[in-house]
């Protein structure tokens, strides 16, 4: 973000915090108020200054919130993250898979992604074999006990969705599945691709 886009930022929550002086302010109603800002000005090109940025922004919250919530879902599951029932939920779909595989479709780099498998196997909940295309690589796959608690905590992940999709209506969730699903195939094949030069360009490194 830019000095002069922070600036606008505070300028904006300064003006957010002027109209709501006696209410209680959080980031979730800053964010509505910016964006009856922009409805009320009828155009796109009248958005609130640093649109991109707070998209960004809320997007970091709401995976705060979720994992918030997942420490509670798994209190009484060993089980250490979100990040690591997701790994398992792959496994589930999909196994066996080589370690590269599994760490790409759950959107890690390879060095945080190979402590989310080492965790695992020293679980139990992870079993490997010999790749037969590759002697060199190791496939993985869900053991009977990963089995086991992937399904309980499966039946746990369920009630947390509809806790993280908040009061949005059915078509409000539909249209924000669209909006993600747009974003993911934007964004997977960059970060599949990995090229740092490119990345650097993207972001004015």
């Amino acid at each position: 973000m830019k000095i002069e886009d922070a600036k606008q930022v505070i300028d904006w929550l300064g003006a957010f915090q002027e109209q709501h002086k006696a209410e209680h302010l959080s980031p979730v109603a800053f964010g509505e108020w910016l964006q009856q800002q922009g409805h009320r000005s009828g155009s796109e090109a009248s958005l609130p200054p640093n649109t991109d940025g707070l998209i960004s922004m809320f997007f970091g919250f709401m995976a705060n919130y979720a994992a918030y919530y997942a420490r509670r879902v798994f209190r009484h599951l060993d089980l250490y993250s979100l990040t690591d029932w997701a790994f398992l939920a792959t496994l589930e779909q999909e196994a066996p898979l080589t370690k590269t595989a599994l760490i790409q479709k759950n959107i890690l780099e390879k060095s945080t992604g190979t402590e989310v498998l080492k965790r695992l196997k020293k679980q139990g909940y992870i079993e490997e074999l010999p790749n037969p295309e590759d002697r060199r690589a190791k496939l993985v796959r869900l053991s009977g006990k990963g089995q086991k608690i992937v399904a309980e905590a499966n039946a746990r992940i369920m009630p947390m969705g509809e806790v993280v999709t908040g009061d949005l209506t059915s078509a409000e969730k539909q249209q924000l599945l669209v909006l993600l699903q747009k974003l993911h195939q934007f964004h997977q094949p960059i970060f599949e691709g990995a090229d740092e030069r490119k990345l650097q360009d993207m972001l004015k490194l």
